[in-house]
Protein backbone atom coordinates (compact mmCIF):
# COMPACT_ATOMS: atom_id res chain seq x y z
CA UNK A 1 0.00 0.00 0.00
CA UNK A 2 2.87 2.05 0.91
CA UNK A 3 4.49 1.81 -2.23
CA UNK A 4 1.63 2.40 -4.68
CA UNK A 5 1.04 5.86 -2.80
CA UNK A 6 4.63 6.53 -3.63
CA UNK A 7 4.30 5.73 -7.03
CA UNK A 8 1.38 7.75 -7.20
CA UNK A 9 2.90 10.60 -5.38
CA UNK A 10 6.02 10.21 -7.98
CA UNK A 11 3.26 10.80 -10.97
CA UNK A 12 1.85 13.91 -9.44
CA UNK A 13 4.95 15.14 -9.24
CA UNK A 14 5.85 14.35 -12.38
CA UNK A 15 2.59 16.04 -13.94
CA UNK A 16 3.44 19.14 -12.42
CA UNK A 17 6.95 19.47 -13.59
CA UNK A 18 5.01 18.85 -17.05
CA UNK A 19 2.80 21.46 -16.29
CA UNK A 20 5.50 24.06 -14.84
CA UNK A 21 7.46 22.80 -18.04
CA UNK A 22 4.37 23.62 -20.85
CA UNK A 23 4.05 27.29 -18.79
CA UNK A 24 7.46 28.00 -19.67
CA UNK A 25 7.98 26.13 -22.86
CA UNK A 26 10.23 28.43 -24.85
CA UNK A 27 12.78 27.92 -22.25
CA UNK A 28 13.34 24.18 -22.50
CA UNK A 29 16.29 24.66 -20.08
CA UNK A 30 13.23 23.49 -17.21
CA UNK A 31 13.70 20.30 -19.03
CA UNK A 32 17.07 19.50 -18.15
CA UNK A 33 17.33 20.38 -14.22
CA UNK A 34 16.01 17.22 -13.51
CA UNK A 35 18.37 14.27 -15.20
CA UNK A 36 17.58 11.19 -14.62
CA UNK A 37 19.30 8.14 -13.79
CA UNK A 38 18.79 3.92 -14.49
CA UNK A 39 20.82 1.94 -12.30
CA UNK A 40 22.88 4.79 -10.39
CA UNK A 41 23.96 5.84 -14.12
CA UNK A 42 23.19 8.51 -16.23
CA UNK A 43 20.77 7.71 -18.62
CA UNK A 44 21.54 8.22 -22.90
CA UNK A 45 20.59 12.08 -23.70
CA UNK A 46 20.69 13.96 -27.15
CA UNK A 47 22.27 16.97 -27.96
CA UNK A 48 20.41 18.94 -30.95
CA UNK A 49 21.36 18.68 -34.29
CA UNK A 50 23.23 21.59 -35.50
CA UNK A 51 22.21 20.59 -39.38
CA UNK A 52 19.24 22.16 -38.61
CA UNK A 53 20.51 25.55 -37.56
CA UNK A 54 23.13 25.75 -40.66
CA UNK A 55 19.94 25.25 -42.97
CA UNK A 56 17.72 27.76 -41.41
CA UNK A 57 21.02 29.99 -41.54
CA UNK A 58 21.66 29.26 -45.09
CA UNK A 59 17.76 29.87 -45.73
CA UNK A 60 18.07 33.34 -43.98
CA UNK A 61 20.67 34.37 -46.08
CA UNK A 62 19.52 32.98 -49.79
CA UNK A 63 16.10 35.73 -48.60
CA UNK A 64 18.96 38.45 -48.32
CA UNK A 65 19.93 37.96 -51.83
CA UNK A 66 16.74 37.75 -53.21
CA UNK A 67 16.05 41.31 -51.53
CA UNK A 68 19.05 42.62 -52.59
CA UNK A 69 18.11 41.66 -56.19
CA UNK A 70 14.29 41.86 -56.36
CA UNK A 71 12.41 45.11 -56.86
CA UNK A 72 9.49 45.60 -54.71
CA UNK A 73 6.56 46.29 -57.44
CA UNK A 74 2.34 46.60 -56.67
CA UNK A 75 0.10 44.91 -59.53
CA UNK A 76 -0.21 48.38 -61.41
CA UNK A 77 2.82 48.94 -61.90
CA UNK A 78 3.57 45.28 -62.72
CA UNK A 79 0.46 45.71 -65.62
CA UNK A 80 2.00 49.08 -66.67
CA UNK A 81 5.79 47.45 -66.82
CA UNK A 82 4.51 45.20 -69.45
CA UNK A 83 2.31 46.88 -71.19
CA UNK A 84 5.08 49.95 -72.06
CA UNK A 85 7.77 47.85 -72.79
CA UNK A 86 7.39 44.08 -73.12
CA UNK A 87 8.82 43.62 -76.89
CA UNK A 88 5.33 40.93 -77.38
CA UNK A 89 3.60 44.05 -78.34
CA UNK A 90 5.89 45.43 -80.47
CA UNK A 91 6.51 42.34 -82.63
CA UNK A 92 2.53 42.12 -83.21
CA UNK A 93 2.16 45.50 -84.05
CA UNK A 94 5.19 44.96 -86.49
CA UNK A 95 3.01 42.76 -88.28
CA UNK A 96 0.28 44.93 -88.37
CA UNK A 97 2.24 47.83 -89.90
CA UNK A 98 3.40 45.77 -92.75
CA UNK A 99 0.30 44.70 -93.05
CA UNK A 100 -0.38 48.34 -93.63
CA UNK A 101 2.04 48.84 -95.97
CA UNK A 102 0.70 45.51 -97.93
CA UNK A 103 -2.74 47.93 -97.81
CA UNK A 104 -0.91 50.35 -99.25
CA UNK A 105 0.69 48.91 -102.52
CA UNK A 106 -2.75 47.09 -103.43
CA UNK A 107 -4.53 50.40 -103.37
CA UNK A 108 -1.48 51.96 -105.61
CA UNK A 109 -2.36 49.67 -108.41
CA UNK A 110 -4.80 52.06 -109.18
CA UNK A 111 -1.89 54.87 -109.98
CA UNK A 112 -0.95 54.87 -113.54
CA UNK A 113 2.79 53.72 -114.35
CA UNK A 114 5.28 56.12 -116.32
CA UNK A 115 8.48 54.42 -117.82
CA UNK A 116 11.42 56.10 -119.16
CA UNK A 117 14.36 54.23 -121.94
CA UNK A 118 17.10 55.28 -124.05
CA UNK A 119 18.51 53.17 -126.59
CA UNK A 120 21.60 55.19 -126.01
CA UNK A 121 23.01 57.54 -123.46
CA UNK A 122 23.13 61.25 -123.57
CA UNK A 123 26.42 62.66 -124.65
CA UNK A 124 28.96 63.77 -126.79
CA UNK A 125 31.72 61.51 -129.21
CA UNK A 126 34.36 63.56 -130.15
CA UNK A 127 36.93 62.19 -133.24
CA UNK A 128 40.67 63.98 -134.57
CA UNK A 129 42.31 62.34 -138.04
CA UNK A 130 45.69 63.94 -139.13
CA UNK A 131 47.26 63.46 -142.33
CA UNK A 132 50.74 63.92 -143.43
CA UNK A 133 52.22 65.14 -147.19
CA UNK A 134 54.34 62.80 -149.18
CA UNK A 135 56.05 66.02 -150.09
CA UNK A 136 58.00 68.34 -148.88
CA UNK A 137 55.58 71.54 -149.80
CA UNK A 138 52.63 69.63 -148.61
CA UNK A 139 51.64 70.49 -145.01
CA UNK A 140 50.23 68.14 -142.15
CA UNK A 141 46.28 68.59 -142.25
CA UNK A 142 44.03 68.07 -138.77
CA UNK A 143 40.27 67.28 -139.19
CA UNK A 144 38.23 67.47 -136.03
CA UNK A 145 34.61 65.86 -135.49
CA UNK A 146 31.81 66.32 -133.01
CA UNK A 147 28.48 64.58 -132.22
CA UNK A 148 26.01 65.34 -129.73
CA UNK A 149 23.61 62.39 -129.23
CA UNK A 150 19.76 62.39 -127.42
CA UNK A 151 17.57 59.34 -127.96
CA UNK A 152 14.34 59.55 -125.03
CA UNK A 153 11.00 56.91 -124.92
CA UNK A 154 8.53 57.88 -122.00
CA UNK A 155 5.60 55.27 -122.03
CA UNK A 156 2.50 56.05 -119.63
CA UNK A 157 -0.11 53.31 -119.32
CA UNK A 158 -3.07 53.79 -116.70
CA UNK A 159 -5.43 50.35 -116.07
CA UNK A 160 -8.61 52.08 -115.58
CA UNK A 161 -10.83 48.83 -115.46
CA UNK A 162 -9.04 46.03 -113.79
CA UNK A 163 -12.55 43.58 -112.28
CA UNK A 164 -9.54 42.03 -109.85
CA UNK A 165 -8.34 45.02 -108.41
CA UNK A 166 -11.52 45.66 -105.75
CA UNK A 167 -10.97 42.39 -104.33
CA UNK A 168 -7.95 42.64 -104.25
CA UNK A 169 -7.99 45.46 -101.78
CA UNK A 170 -10.52 44.03 -99.45
CA UNK A 171 -8.78 41.10 -98.90
CA UNK A 172 -5.68 43.06 -98.24
CA UNK A 173 -8.26 45.27 -95.92
CA UNK A 174 -9.41 42.12 -94.04
CA UNK A 175 -6.17 40.99 -93.64
CA UNK A 176 -5.04 44.26 -91.78
CA UNK A 177 -8.28 43.79 -89.34
CA UNK A 178 -7.02 40.25 -88.50
CA UNK A 179 -3.66 41.36 -87.78
CA UNK A 180 -5.21 44.23 -85.40
CA UNK A 181 -7.42 41.73 -83.76
CA UNK A 182 -4.81 39.61 -83.36
CA UNK A 183 -2.34 42.62 -81.74
CA UNK A 184 -5.49 42.83 -78.96
CA UNK A 185 -5.53 39.44 -78.38
CA UNK A 186 -1.53 39.29 -77.34
CA UNK A 187 -2.43 42.56 -75.20
CA UNK A 188 -5.19 40.50 -73.51
CA UNK A 189 -3.27 37.79 -72.87
CA UNK A 190 -0.08 39.78 -71.97
CA UNK A 191 -2.49 41.69 -69.31
CA UNK A 192 -3.35 37.86 -67.67
CA UNK A 193 0.14 36.73 -67.59
CA UNK A 194 1.49 39.29 -65.74
CA UNK A 195 -1.71 39.02 -62.90
CA UNK A 196 -1.55 35.18 -62.69
CA UNK A 197 2.26 35.69 -62.69
CA UNK A 198 1.97 38.11 -59.69
CA UNK A 199 -1.00 36.10 -57.82
CA UNK A 200 1.55 33.26 -57.47
CA UNK A 201 3.89 35.05 -56.53
CA UNK A 202 2.06 36.34 -53.82
CA UNK A 203 0.57 32.92 -53.33
CA UNK A 204 4.86 31.39 -52.35
CA UNK A 205 5.10 34.63 -50.31
CA UNK A 206 2.60 33.99 -48.50
CA UNK A 207 3.29 31.17 -47.82
CA UNK A 208 7.01 31.13 -47.07
CA UNK A 209 5.35 33.29 -44.38
CA UNK A 210 3.14 30.39 -42.77
CA UNK A 211 5.73 27.93 -43.10
CA UNK A 212 8.06 29.65 -41.29
CA UNK A 213 5.79 30.14 -38.45
CA UNK A 214 5.11 26.61 -38.51
CA UNK A 215 8.89 25.44 -38.71
CA UNK A 216 9.51 27.99 -35.51
CA UNK A 217 6.56 26.09 -33.27
CA UNK A 218 8.47 23.03 -34.99
CA UNK A 219 11.68 23.70 -33.81
CA UNK A 220 10.07 24.77 -30.65
CA UNK A 221 8.60 21.70 -30.26
CA UNK A 222 12.19 19.70 -30.96
CA UNK A 223 14.01 21.36 -27.85
CA UNK A 224 11.12 20.74 -25.88
CA UNK A 225 10.92 16.80 -26.92
CA UNK A 226 14.66 16.74 -26.60
CA UNK A 227 14.42 17.81 -23.33
CA UNK A 228 11.66 15.49 -22.47
CA UNK A 229 13.62 12.54 -23.62
CA UNK A 230 17.03 13.76 -21.79
CA UNK A 231 14.45 13.40 -18.60
CA UNK A 232 13.25 10.02 -19.47
CA UNK A 233 9.64 11.11 -20.35
CA UNK A 234 9.62 10.43 -23.77
CA UNK A 235 11.71 7.78 -25.54
CA UNK A 236 13.86 8.68 -28.88
CA UNK A 237 11.13 7.43 -31.44
CA UNK A 238 9.26 10.66 -30.20
CA UNK A 239 12.42 12.54 -30.43
CA UNK A 240 13.42 10.85 -34.53
CA UNK A 241 9.64 11.44 -35.31
CA UNK A 242 9.32 15.07 -34.92
CA UNK A 243 12.94 15.67 -36.41
CA UNK A 244 11.69 13.90 -39.41
CA UNK A 245 8.77 16.73 -39.01
CA UNK A 246 11.39 19.07 -38.25
CA UNK A 247 13.29 18.37 -41.32
CA UNK A 248 10.20 17.90 -43.68
CA UNK A 249 9.35 21.19 -42.91
CA UNK A 250 12.44 22.83 -43.74
CA UNK A 251 12.44 20.72 -47.02
CA UNK A 252 8.98 22.42 -47.66
CA UNK A 253 10.26 26.00 -46.92
CA UNK A 254 13.21 25.27 -49.38
CA UNK A 255 10.46 24.10 -52.60
CA UNK A 256 8.81 27.77 -51.72
CA UNK A 257 11.81 29.41 -52.08
CA UNK A 258 11.93 27.55 -55.19
CA UNK A 259 8.40 28.08 -56.79
CA UNK A 260 9.23 31.90 -55.28
CA UNK A 261 12.09 32.22 -57.42
CA UNK A 262 10.41 30.65 -60.36
CA UNK A 263 7.49 32.66 -59.83
CA UNK A 264 9.50 36.13 -59.91
CA UNK A 265 11.70 35.13 -62.89
CA UNK A 266 8.05 34.47 -64.93
CA UNK A 267 6.53 38.12 -63.44
CA UNK A 268 9.87 39.92 -64.35
CA UNK A 269 10.10 38.37 -68.15
CA UNK A 270 6.58 39.62 -68.71
CA UNK A 271 7.39 43.07 -67.28
CA UNK A 272 10.45 43.11 -69.34
CA UNK A 273 12.96 43.96 -66.57
CA UNK A 274 16.33 43.66 -66.93
CA UNK A 275 18.26 40.29 -67.00
CA UNK A 276 19.16 39.03 -63.35
CA UNK A 277 16.40 41.81 -61.93
CA UNK A 278 13.44 39.74 -59.23
CA UNK A 279 10.17 40.76 -58.55
CA UNK A 280 8.97 41.11 -55.09
CA UNK A 281 5.10 41.64 -54.19
CA UNK A 282 4.69 45.62 -52.23
CA UNK A 283 1.29 44.07 -51.73
CA UNK A 284 0.14 40.47 -49.59
CA UNK A 285 -2.13 38.38 -51.37
CA UNK A 286 -5.92 38.78 -50.69
CA UNK A 287 -8.59 38.53 -52.11
CA UNK A 288 -9.49 41.04 -55.06
CA UNK A 289 -12.79 42.19 -56.18
CA UNK A 290 -16.29 40.68 -56.99
CA UNK A 291 -17.73 39.40 -60.50
CA UNK A 292 -21.55 40.70 -60.77
CA UNK A 293 -22.50 39.91 -64.02
CA UNK A 294 -24.83 36.66 -64.16
CA UNK A 295 -23.14 33.85 -66.58
CA UNK A 296 -25.48 33.83 -69.35
CA UNK A 297 -24.72 37.84 -69.89
CA UNK A 298 -20.87 36.99 -69.30
CA UNK A 299 -20.95 34.16 -72.19
CA UNK A 300 -22.94 36.50 -74.51
CA UNK A 301 -20.67 39.17 -74.40
CA UNK A 302 -17.85 37.13 -74.44
CA UNK A 303 -19.31 35.59 -78.24
CA UNK A 304 -19.83 38.69 -79.51
CA UNK A 305 -16.83 40.61 -78.55
CA UNK A 306 -13.63 38.17 -78.65
CA UNK A 307 -11.13 39.23 -80.91
CA UNK A 308 -10.31 35.40 -81.31
CA UNK A 309 -13.51 34.79 -83.17
CA UNK A 310 -13.51 38.20 -85.09
CA UNK A 311 -9.79 37.21 -86.34
CA UNK A 312 -10.80 34.42 -87.96
CA UNK A 313 -14.41 35.58 -89.93
CA UNK A 314 -11.71 38.43 -90.92
CA UNK A 315 -9.45 35.74 -92.44
CA UNK A 316 -12.25 34.21 -94.29
CA UNK A 317 -13.38 37.29 -95.42
CA UNK A 318 -10.02 37.53 -96.75
CA UNK A 319 -9.95 34.29 -98.68
CA UNK A 320 -13.37 34.89 -100.09
CA UNK A 321 -12.73 38.28 -101.79
CA UNK A 322 -8.97 36.79 -102.74
CA UNK A 323 -10.78 34.02 -104.73
CA UNK A 324 -13.61 36.52 -106.27
CA UNK A 325 -9.90 38.27 -107.63
CA UNK A 326 -8.94 35.04 -109.02
CA UNK A 327 -11.98 34.69 -110.72
CA UNK A 328 -12.42 37.88 -112.53
CA UNK A 329 -8.64 37.48 -113.82
CA UNK A 330 -10.88 35.84 -116.43
CA UNK A 331 -12.38 39.13 -117.78
CA UNK A 332 -10.48 41.61 -119.54
CA UNK A 333 -8.05 44.87 -118.24
CA UNK A 334 -8.87 48.04 -120.29
CA UNK A 335 -6.13 50.70 -120.31
CA UNK A 336 -5.30 54.31 -121.74
CA UNK A 337 -1.76 54.22 -123.08
CA UNK A 338 0.48 57.08 -124.60
CA UNK A 339 4.16 56.90 -126.09
CA UNK A 340 6.07 59.72 -126.61
CA UNK A 341 9.63 59.76 -128.39
CA UNK A 342 12.17 62.34 -128.94
CA UNK A 343 15.48 61.78 -131.05
CA UNK A 344 18.13 64.56 -131.77
CA UNK A 345 21.82 64.31 -133.39
CA UNK A 346 23.71 66.88 -133.70
CA UNK A 347 27.14 66.88 -135.85
CA UNK A 348 30.08 69.22 -136.49
CA UNK A 349 33.24 67.86 -138.97
CA UNK A 350 36.07 69.77 -140.40
CA UNK A 351 38.78 72.51 -139.64
CA UNK A 352 38.49 74.97 -136.86
CA UNK A 353 37.71 77.72 -138.81
CA UNK A 354 38.02 76.67 -142.31
CA UNK A 355 34.64 77.51 -144.74
CA UNK A 356 34.89 73.93 -145.61
CA UNK A 357 33.59 73.05 -141.93
CA UNK A 358 29.88 72.04 -141.70
CA UNK A 359 27.51 71.48 -139.16
CA UNK A 360 24.29 68.90 -139.86
CA UNK A 361 21.67 68.96 -137.15
CA UNK A 362 18.53 66.87 -136.75
CA UNK A 363 15.91 67.20 -133.98
CA UNK A 364 12.64 63.77 -134.21
CA UNK A 365 9.24 63.79 -132.13
CA UNK A 366 6.92 61.15 -132.40
CA UNK A 367 3.70 60.38 -130.03
CA UNK A 368 0.88 57.89 -129.56
CA UNK A 369 -2.38 57.93 -127.45
CA UNK A 370 -4.78 55.26 -127.29
CA UNK A 371 -6.89 52.88 -125.73
CA UNK A 372 -6.14 49.34 -125.12
CA UNK A 373 -7.25 46.54 -123.37
CA UNK A 374 -5.73 42.37 -122.29
CA UNK A 375 -8.13 39.66 -121.80
CA UNK A 376 -6.29 36.41 -120.75
CA UNK A 377 -9.16 34.20 -122.90
CA UNK A 378 -7.61 30.84 -121.53
CA UNK A 379 -5.02 30.23 -118.67
CA UNK A 380 -5.23 26.06 -118.39
CA UNK A 381 -7.68 26.69 -115.43
CA UNK A 382 -4.92 27.81 -112.91
CA UNK A 383 -6.58 30.72 -111.36
CA UNK A 384 -10.43 28.50 -111.24
CA UNK A 385 -8.37 25.80 -109.78
CA UNK A 386 -6.65 28.92 -107.27
CA UNK A 387 -9.75 30.49 -106.25
CA UNK A 388 -11.35 27.04 -105.05
CA UNK A 389 -8.75 26.52 -103.06
CA UNK A 390 -8.96 30.17 -101.49
CA UNK A 391 -12.80 29.34 -101.26
CA UNK A 392 -11.90 25.83 -98.94
CA UNK A 393 -9.51 28.40 -97.00
CA UNK A 394 -12.21 30.59 -96.24
CA UNK A 395 -14.59 27.56 -95.04
CA UNK A 396 -12.12 26.48 -92.92
CA UNK A 397 -11.54 29.71 -91.26
CA UNK A 398 -15.19 30.35 -90.48
CA UNK A 399 -15.22 26.80 -89.53
CA UNK A 400 -12.33 27.98 -87.10
CA UNK A 401 -14.40 30.45 -85.39
CA UNK A 402 -17.54 28.30 -84.85
CA UNK A 403 -14.68 26.35 -83.32
CA UNK A 404 -13.58 29.67 -81.09
CA UNK A 405 -17.03 30.13 -79.94
CA UNK A 406 -17.33 26.74 -78.50
CA UNK A 407 -13.63 27.66 -76.94
CA UNK A 408 -14.95 30.73 -75.34
CA UNK A 409 -18.06 29.61 -73.89
CA UNK A 410 -16.12 26.54 -72.58
CA UNK A 411 -13.71 29.15 -70.85
CA UNK A 412 -16.00 31.91 -69.67
CA UNK A 413 -18.31 28.61 -67.97
CA UNK A 414 -14.81 27.28 -66.53
CA UNK A 415 -13.62 30.37 -64.88
CA UNK A 416 -17.10 31.02 -63.74
CA UNK A 417 -17.32 28.21 -61.70
CA UNK A 418 -13.75 28.87 -60.60
CA UNK A 419 -15.28 31.88 -58.85
CA UNK A 420 -18.19 30.49 -57.75
CA UNK A 421 -16.01 27.65 -55.96
CA UNK A 422 -13.34 29.99 -55.08
CA UNK A 423 -16.14 32.29 -52.80
CA UNK A 424 -17.14 28.78 -51.29
CA UNK A 425 -13.14 27.51 -50.48
CA UNK A 426 -12.09 31.30 -49.13
CA UNK A 427 -14.35 30.40 -46.37
CA UNK A 428 -13.81 26.84 -46.09
CA UNK A 429 -10.14 26.95 -45.89
CA UNK A 430 -10.40 30.45 -43.70
CA UNK A 431 -12.21 28.34 -40.94
CA UNK A 432 -9.50 25.43 -41.58
CA UNK A 433 -6.26 27.56 -40.50
CA UNK A 434 -8.22 28.84 -37.53
CA UNK A 435 -8.77 25.36 -36.51
CA UNK A 436 -5.69 24.07 -37.43
CA UNK A 437 -3.90 26.66 -35.12
CA UNK A 438 -6.35 25.73 -32.70
CA UNK A 439 -5.83 22.12 -32.86
CA UNK A 440 -1.66 22.62 -33.08
CA UNK A 441 -2.57 24.71 -29.46
CA UNK A 442 -4.02 21.93 -28.34
CA UNK A 443 -2.46 19.35 -28.94
CA UNK A 444 1.38 20.47 -28.30
CA UNK A 445 -0.14 21.41 -24.63
CA UNK A 446 -1.40 17.71 -24.45
CA UNK A 447 1.72 16.26 -25.12
CA UNK A 448 3.34 18.81 -22.87
CA UNK A 449 1.62 17.11 -19.79
CA UNK A 450 1.59 13.81 -21.56
CA UNK A 451 -1.79 13.09 -22.26
CA UNK A 452 -1.15 12.85 -26.21
CA UNK A 453 1.49 11.15 -27.96
CA UNK A 454 4.07 12.59 -30.79
CA UNK A 455 1.73 11.45 -33.80
CA UNK A 456 -0.60 13.63 -33.03
CA UNK A 457 1.81 16.66 -32.62
CA UNK A 458 3.19 15.34 -36.08
CA UNK A 459 -0.42 14.91 -37.57
CA UNK A 460 -1.44 18.63 -36.33
CA UNK A 461 1.82 20.20 -37.71
CA UNK A 462 1.24 18.64 -41.35
CA UNK A 463 -2.61 19.21 -40.67
CA UNK A 464 -1.70 23.14 -40.34
CA UNK A 465 0.96 23.24 -43.23
CA UNK A 466 -2.15 21.64 -45.56
CA UNK A 467 -4.48 24.85 -44.29
CA UNK A 468 -1.94 27.18 -45.17
CA UNK A 469 -1.88 25.92 -48.65
CA UNK A 470 -5.41 25.48 -48.79
CA UNK A 471 -6.36 29.41 -48.21
CA UNK A 472 -3.30 30.40 -50.17
CA UNK A 473 -4.23 28.44 -53.24
CA UNK A 474 -7.98 29.67 -52.92
CA UNK A 475 -7.03 33.09 -52.46
CA UNK A 476 -4.78 32.87 -55.60
CA UNK A 477 -7.72 30.77 -57.63
CA UNK A 478 -9.88 33.13 -56.43
CA UNK A 479 -8.05 36.24 -57.65
CA UNK A 480 -7.14 34.39 -61.17
CA UNK A 481 -10.70 33.88 -61.76
CA UNK A 482 -11.81 37.23 -61.61
CA UNK A 483 -8.81 38.01 -64.31
CA UNK A 484 -9.20 35.16 -66.40
CA UNK A 485 -13.37 36.10 -66.14
CA UNK A 486 -12.09 39.69 -67.73
CA UNK A 487 -9.85 37.82 -70.54
CA UNK A 488 -12.18 35.48 -71.66
CA UNK A 489 -15.13 38.53 -71.65
CA UNK A 490 -12.64 40.63 -73.58
CA UNK A 491 -12.50 43.20 -70.98
CA UNK A 492 -9.69 45.11 -69.87
CA UNK A 493 -9.18 45.65 -66.18
CA UNK A 494 -8.96 49.19 -64.58
CA UNK A 495 -6.37 51.44 -65.83
CA UNK A 496 -4.90 48.86 -68.60
CA UNK A 497 -6.79 50.48 -72.15
CA UNK A 498 -4.91 53.73 -71.54
CA UNK A 499 -1.62 51.96 -70.97
CA UNK A 500 -1.96 50.08 -74.09
CA UNK A 501 -3.22 53.10 -76.46
CA UNK A 502 -0.42 55.05 -75.08
CA UNK A 503 2.61 52.01 -76.29
CA UNK A 504 0.52 52.02 -79.51
CA UNK A 505 1.51 56.10 -79.54
CA UNK A 506 5.20 55.02 -78.75
CA UNK A 507 5.40 51.96 -81.42
CA UNK A 508 3.67 54.49 -84.22
CA UNK A 509 7.10 56.41 -84.02
CA UNK A 510 9.26 53.53 -84.52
Amino acid sequence: MGKRWQLRAGHVALTMVLAACTAAASSPACWSQSAYRINGLSAPQVISDPLAGRLRQQLKELRSQLDARAKPASLDQALEAGLLHNPLLASAYAQIQGQQWSLIAVRRQWYPSLNASSNRLPGQTFATSSERGDSPTNSNTTTYSNATNTDLNLALNWTFFDPSRGPDINAASQNLKQQQLLFDVSARNLVLAIQQAYFSLQEQQLLIKAYEEILAGTEQQVQITEAKFNNGVVSIADVEQIRTQQYSTIGTVINAYRQLIDASSQLAQTMALTPGTLVIPSEELKPLGRWDEPLQSTIEQALQLREEIQASLAAAASASWSATSLFNRYWPQFSVGALGRYAGNNRTSGLPGDSTSFNDRSLNWDGAVGIGFNWRLFDGGINAANAEAQKATARAARDQAAERRLDVSREVEQNYANYITSQLALDSTKAQVNSARAAAVAVQERFAVGVSDMTAVVQVLNLSIDAANAYATAVRVHNSAIASLYRSSARWPAGTEPLLMQRIGQLRQR
